[in-house]
C-alpha cells in the first residue's frame, strides 16, 4: 500500500497531467477510444433536447469524448413508447463500442400515491423480466431506480421505526432509523422486484443501486446487512458541495465504508453543483480536472459518470448541468448552441486515464 504522502504525490502528478492535456487538445484531437472507465448521463427518453437532437449526434459527441457508458433513465411507461427508439440506440451505441446503462423505474413505482409494496414489487418484477428479456446479452448493467434513499429519509414530524419523533430537518443518512419506515418498505420493494425480473430473464446481467450520496449509508445498510436484497454494485453519486470522498469534512473515509459493504463501488453521477449556472463554467472545468480526476486515480471506484450531456434551460435545477450548451434554431427545436471547457477538460481526463 502506498504511503499517504505518495498517493497525494500521484494526485498531484494526475492532475498536472490533466491540466496539460486539456491544453494540448485545444491544438489537436485528442486520441479517442470508448473507455469503460468512464460515462456521462443523458436523458434520450425524457427530456427534450435530447429529442430535438438526433441519437446519432449525442452518441457522436460520446465517441469523441472517449466515454464508454451512456447512463439514461427508462420508465415503463417510456419503454412502450419508445421501444423501437431505443434499440436504435443500443444499436448505435454497439457500433461505437459504447454500453448502455438504463436506471428502470416500474409502475406503479414506491413514487406511486397509493401504491402498497406487493402492488410495487409485482410491476417491478414484471418490468425488470420484461426488458431484460428483450435485451438479453445486449444490455449488461442495470441500475434500478434513482434516489430512492431521498424518497425514503424522515422528514421532520415524522417518527422513525421505533417510534422516535424526528424534530429536526434532514439528517445525514448514516444510520438505519434515519429513514421512515413505510417509504422504505415501498423502496424496497421495488429494487428487490426489479432485481428479481432482471436475474429471472437474463442471470448474466449485473444489477446496480444507488443513493443520493453524501453519507447516506444507513439506506445501505437496510438493504444489504438487514434486508439482504441483492444487487450486484453499490452506486454514489458525487457532487462538489460533499468534497473529497475518502475526507468527507475532513476525517470520514467515505470511500472506505462503502467498500465495507462488499460489492464493487461505481460513481454513476458527478458534477459541479448547478454545473455552470451563475458564470460558472471555468469552475465546472476545475471541478472535473481536480475532483473527478482524483476519483478516476482512485483504484477503490470503478467507472464514472459525469451528469450530464446537455443542458436542459427550462429545467429548474438542472438547468446548466451539460457539457453542451444548447438553444432553440429557427424552427423552434433544440441545437447545440456551444461546447463548455468542461467538455475539453473531461475529454482530456478520459484520454489520460490508465
Amino acid at each position: 500500500m502506498p504511503r499517504p504522502s505518495a498517493v497525494l504525490a500521484a494526485r498531484t502528478l494526475w492532475t498536472l497531467g490533466v491540466a496539460a492535456a486539456v491544453l494540448a487538445g485545444r491544438a489537436g484531437a485528442l486520441p479517442v477510444v470508448p473507455s469503460p472507465r468512464w460515462g456521462i448521463n443523458g436523458h434520450p427518453f425524457s427530456q427534450s433536447p435530447y429529442f430535438d437532437i438526433p441519437l446519432e449526434q449525442q452518441l457522436d459527441l460520446l465517441a469523441e469524448l472517449g466515454t464508454g457508458w451512456y447512463r439514461f433513465d427508462l420508465d415503463e411507461n417510456a419503454l412502450r413508447a419508445e421501444t423501437a427508439r431505443l434499440d436504435d440506440l443500443l444499436a448505435g451505441a454497439t457500433r461505437r463500442g459504447i454500453r448502455l446503462l438504463p436506471i428502470l423505474m416500474s409502475s406503479p413505482s414506491c413514487r406511486t400515491p397509493g401504491a402498497t409494496p406487493d402492488q410495487v414489487h409485482r410491476a417491478a418484477r414484471e418490468f425488470g423480466r420484461a426488458v431484460a428479456g428483450r435485451y438479453h446479452g445486449r444490455i449488461t448493467h442495470w441500475e434500478l431506480e434513482n434516489e430512492l434513499d431521498f424518497v425514503a429519509m424522515i422528514r421532520k414530524g415524522e417518527r422513525d421505526r421505533r417510534g422516535q419523533l424526528w424534530n429536526w430537518d434532514a439528517p445525514d443518512g448514516s444510520v438505519a432509523e434515519n429513514f421512515q419506515e413505510a417509504r422504505y418498505q415501498l423502496a424496497k420493494a421495488e429494487i428487490q422486484g426489479l432485481s428479481e425480473g432482471i436475474k429471472e430473464a437474463d442471470p448474466t446481467a449485473r444489477t446496480i443501486v444507488d443513493t443520493s450520496g453524501w453519507l447516506h449509508t444507513g439506506f445501505v445498510t437496510r438493504l444489504v446487512t438487514e434486508d439482504h436484497v441483492p444487487f450486484d454494485v453499490l452506486a454514489w453519486h458525487w457532487y462538489s458541495e460533499m468534497g473529497d470522498i475518502t475526507r468527507v469534512q475532513g476525517r470520514i473515509d467515505l470511500l472506505g465504508r462503502l467498500r465495507e459493504f462488499g460489492k464493487p463501488v461505481w460513481i454513476t453521477e458527478t458534477s459541479r453543483r448547478d454545473g455552470s449556472q451563475g458564470g460558472g463554467e471555468p469552475a465546472l472545468a476545475t471541478f472535473l480536472t481536480t475532483t473527478v480526476a482524483a476519483m478516476g486515480a482512485n483504484p477503490g471506484i470503478g467507472p464514472i459518470f459525469y451528469y450530464e450531456l446537455l443542458d436542459e434551460p427550462y429545467a429548474g435545477d438542472d438547468t446548466r448541468y451539460g457539457l453542451l450548451a444548447v438553444a432553440h434554431d429557427r424552427q423552434n427545436r433544440w441545437r447545440v448552441a456551444s461546447r463548455k471547457a468542461a467538455f475539453e477538460s473531461y475529454r482530456a481526463i478520459i484520454a489520460r486515464s490508465p
